[in-house]
């Protein structure tokens, strides 16, 4: 009678196994932005908004860029809402690469934004399929205002 039912204890069991594994990744990730800040390459350039901020958002997407590449990657907004500057149209910082070409640590000024992913090179089918899904997007809100 106190046994829990098999289905939720798999449920639970899944559950855990995720939060074991994000956990996992966190702790990775934080590794790794320790190691690009502490000997990485350093690169300077532009970060701007990839879309605008809603005030209700706890993620914003980055794009950093200098005069040869772009990086896409997600902060925790909290961490960039001190940033002196507009980031939609683009505020000076500084990136730093782990061996792989990814950014692990950004500076926005004299602020340090909280990377909740790694930063990838914005380029090729990422590229391409985020112009795809933001065509869509404006495609589908014109037949809605139309109709």
């Amino acid at each position: 009678m106190n046994d829990i039912p098999v289905a939720l204890a798999v449920f639970i069991g899944i559950l855990g196994l995720i939060l074991v594994l994000a956990g996992i990744s966190h702790a990775k990730l934080r590794i790794l932005r320790r190691r690009a800040y502490a000997g990485g390459r350093e690169r300077r350039g532009t970060v701007r908004y990839l879309k605008p901020l809603g005030e209700d958002d706890a993620l914003a997407y980055l794009v950093f860029a200098n005069s040869h590449s772009e990086w896409l990657m997600s902060v925790d907004t909290s961490s960039i809402r001190k940033v002196e500057g507009d980031l939609s149209e683009g505020v000076a910082a500084r990136a730093y690469l782990g061996d792989d070409d990814k950014i692990y640590g950004l500076d926005i000024g004299k602020v340090k934004a909280l990377p909740i992913s790694v930063g990838e090179p914005f380029e090729g089918k990422l590229k391409e399929r985020i112009e795809w899904a933001e065509r869509k997007k404006a495609e589908l809100a014109e037949r809605a205002a139309s109709d």
